[in-house]
């Protein structure tokens, strides 16, 4: 048997598209409860502004999550975004991300960091949690959820405590995932003071693996499963200056639309209603939890608005049988495709 002592997350995406390992237990941390509401900041590790370093290997429109009938010519502009080549972008840190996404981000220009640590800390830096153990060659759930819905897709990855941490020693131990489904799993969506006990459903999908075009070679990435809206062609936005263009790609994807309007999508709904870009939801989460932009908090007597999808994507990944015995690292890397 194996522990992994420590979970920490790697994403690759625009400040402004979070996401949040929520299980196991991780540095971050992570719910399934709070979900995608980012809780404590538990969303803002990623690096920031990074491309891929070659032409893009994801055209296929079955795994692309925007822009996804145009893989050639001045209207593909998704093509050097991190998705497009999934592992090759590079990341800050060590893999586990960084806090604001790069060390020169300034506190405050974005009104998105609340400051619980300097701009720039690698997220190994964050205390350890109780180790999760994984038996060698077990089947494990793994879960993340999103805050802000940029596509792409995503990775499990390894790396053995006692060596140097680095994006290279997690690109070494690459999981497979296990099985063709996935599933959706609800967090406490409850509103405060609600009396009514009830269960939400666990809802399965079809699970989209790419293996061919990733980075190592073969290694396993998975499509995200919820979709973006597709308010107008955002090529619209290319050559706006850097904040403009933020704005201007957000209004592209349905910022603050708590669901697509129907068929405005970047591909086909899993389930209907369940798409969308910075949805908000009114959570159990009291007015006392800093949340990212937490609408309308604690306004009039009124239970605070959390933004974010509600529900968790988990997963089956595979412990290799051959690992050795000891204590690693989980790394899950989100390679964004509507963004750098």
């Amino acid at each position: 048997m194996f522990a992994v002592l420590a979970l920490c997350v790697s994403l690759s995406h625009l400040a402004n598209g979070h996401g949040v390992l929520t299980w196991p237990p991780n540095r971050q941390n992570g719910s399934m409860a709070n979900a995608g509401a980012c809780a404590w900041d538990d969303c803002v590790w990623y690096s920031d502004f990074v491309t891929i370093p070659g032409e893009a290997t994801v055209n296929d429109e079955e795994f692309r999550t925007f822009n996804v009938k145009v893989s050639t010519g001045p209207g593909d502009w998704s093509r050097k975004n991190p998705w497009r080549a999934p592992g090759t972008a590079k990341v800050f840190g060590s893999g586990c991300g960084v806090y604001g996404g790069r060390e020169d981000f300034v506190l405050g220009s974005s009104g998105r960091l609340q400051g619980f640590f300097p701009p720039g800390v690698n997220g190994l830096e964050l205390p350890a949690k109780s180790p999760t153990v994984w038996p060698k060659g077990s089947t494990q759930e793994v879960a993340w959820a999103i805050t802000a819905n940029h596509g792409g897709g995503y990775s499990y990855r390894l790396c053995p405590k006692g060596e140097n941490i680095t994006e290279e020693c997690f690109q070494k131990t690459v999981l497979r995932f296990v099985g063709d489904k996935q599933w959706l799993i609800y967090g406490n969506v409850t509103q405060m003071g609600d009396s009514i006990g009830y269960e939400l459903p666990q809802l399965e999908l079809p699970l989209k693996v790419i293996r061919n075009g990733t980075f190592p070679a073969g290694s396993e990435w998975a499509r995200n499963p919820i979709p973006s809206c597709l308010m107008f062609d955002q090529a619209q936005c290319e050559g706006l200056p850097r904040d403009q263009y933020i704005s201007c790609a957000q209004a592209a994807s349905g910022y603050d639309v708590v669901v697509c309007p129907p068929n405005w999508v970047q591909f086909p709904e899993p389930f209907p209603g369940l798409s969308g870009h910075v949805p908000y939801w009114r959570s159990h989460l009291g007015p006392d939890v800093p949340q990212w932009i937490n609408l309308m908090g604690g306004e009039q007597g009124n239970p605070p608005m959390s933004r974010g999808f509600p529900i968790s994507i988990m997963d089956l990944v595979k412990v290799p049988e051959d690992l050795p015995e000891g204590e690693y690292l989980l790394s899950w890397r989100w390679d964004c495709e509507q963004s750098s």
